[in-house]
């Protein structure tokens, strides 16, 4: 028996009612309680010009001498410690490498002429750029946890492909930032590390799964990062904190050292990238 138009029209108009009820509810609840219980702790802009160029822009400006490796890596180290206890965006900090890391991409540059740099930069082209990336991708003799409680005291074996080209690059890897559980949810959360927080006002999410770096970048403390997406998992986060990510192409990066390891159908749906 066919419904009439009529009750159809009645439905739709009441199922459309009861959600706008429902979501303006939920609005309200939440406005409510931001504005009288909970005050809004945001990321202050960052004074550091260095925080403010792009990784190409760092590139150039290293080969030219205009700034060394080692004073990008000090400012982000600086930014990171500065922003971090609002953001709790960071779970690994990978200073001393770092530090290490840029001190040999300086000493090169000075005992080197022009075209030994230009030689460089086209083997390395992100020669001295610091990078993050997300918890989800092996380190070997890191403890990667993946957000998963049991593993906080495991260290990774090997690198993951991914870090490893990106390493392989010139890229220097700074710090890891915090994912959810098996990277399985729309928020940075775990009880290994705890809740992330949006550099914009910190009783807010920051999306998920790469949360932490999305984050992190957002409340410029970082350059360029790393994260990994089969349903959203890099478009969320930067849409949450006002950054640019992509889901690449399939195929074009491999997946080899990512926590979880995808299977079957996913290993088409699961990307890596920016």
């Amino acid at each position: 028996m066919e419904v009439p138009r009529r009750l159809k029209k009645a439905f739709h108009t009441s199922l459309i009612f009861i959600a706008n009820l429902y979501f303006s509810t939920i609005r309200f609840i939440f406005w409510f309680i931001n504005y009288f219980f909970r005050e809004r702790v945001y990321v202050t802009p960052p004074t550091d010009q260095l925080l403010l160029i792009s990784a190409t822009q760092a590139v150039r400006m290293i080969s030219k001498r205009e700034i060394s490796s080692t004073a990008l890596v000090e400012s982000y180290i600086h930014r990171i410690e500065q922003v971090n206890n609002t953001i709790n965006a960071v779970v690994v900090k990978l200073f001393d490498s770092a530090r290490r890391e840029a001190n040999e991409v300086d000493s090169f540059i000075a005992v080197s002429d022009e075209e030994d740099i230009q030689r460089k930069l086209v083997e390395q082209p992100l020669f001295g750029v610091p990078f993050t990336m997300k918890d989800a991708l092996e380190v070997e003799n890191e403890i990667i946890t993946c957000g998963v409680y049991n593993r906080r005291d495991t260290k990774c074996d090997r690198t993951a492909e991914a870090i490893k080209r990106l390493q392989a690059a010139g890229g220097i890897l700074l710090a890891v930032t915090n994912v959810p559980e098996v990277c399985m949810w729309v928020e940075a959360i775990n009880t290994v590390y705890g809740r992330s927080k949006n550099p914009y006002d910190a009783r807010r999410m920051t999306g998920g799964s790469s949360g932490g770096e999305g984050a992190l970048l957002g409340a410029a403390g970082s350059v360029v990062g790393v994260g990994s997406d089969i349903g959203g998992s890099i478009r969320m986060p930067s849409f949450f904190n006002g950054i640019f990510g992509l889901k690449p192409t399939p195929g074009v990066i491999p997946l080899e050292g990512h926590i979880p390891e995808p299977t079957g159908y996913k290993t088409n749906m699961l990307r890596i990238g920016p």
